[in-house]
């Protein structure tokens, strides 16, 4: 058996379904898988678009992280006013599409630009 680790804090992580265990100190290191794509947004973008916009090249591909990484970070993104006013500035007019592609390349190239302080 293949030992797996979250792909973001590098925990190792435990197979299998832990019942109603997540979010508790006993469930924080089982997998939890995240969606490249959530499965939601597939019908906004044609296959062709995904490898050329998001360098997704299976809409089905998942991550596996962590429940504290995947449920309390990835889906608990915390913002302020600035960054609303800012958002708002980016998408308006915008459709959901394009919306997405902008929060995607936020994400992206926010990251770099920590990388590049960090070094």
């Amino acid at each position: 058996m293949q030992i797996k680790h979250c792909l973001l804090c590098g925990k190792q992580l435990v197979e299998g379904n832990p019942g109603n265990k997540y979010g508790t100190p006993e469930g924080m290191d089982y997998i939890s898988r995240h969606h490249a794509l959530p499965s939601r947004l597939e019908k906004y973008f044609s296959t062709d678009e995904l490898p050329e916009f998001f360098g997704i090249t299976d809409s089905n591909f998942r991550f596996d992280f962590c429940y504290e990484c995947h449920e309390e970070i990835l889906h608990n993104v915390v913002v302020n006013k600035s960054i609303i006013s800012d958002l708002s500035t980016l998408f308006n007019g915008k459709s959901k599409q394009e919306k997405i592609k902008i929060l995607h390349n936020a994400l992206k190239e926010g990251a770099k630009r920590l990388l590049n302080k960090a070094s």
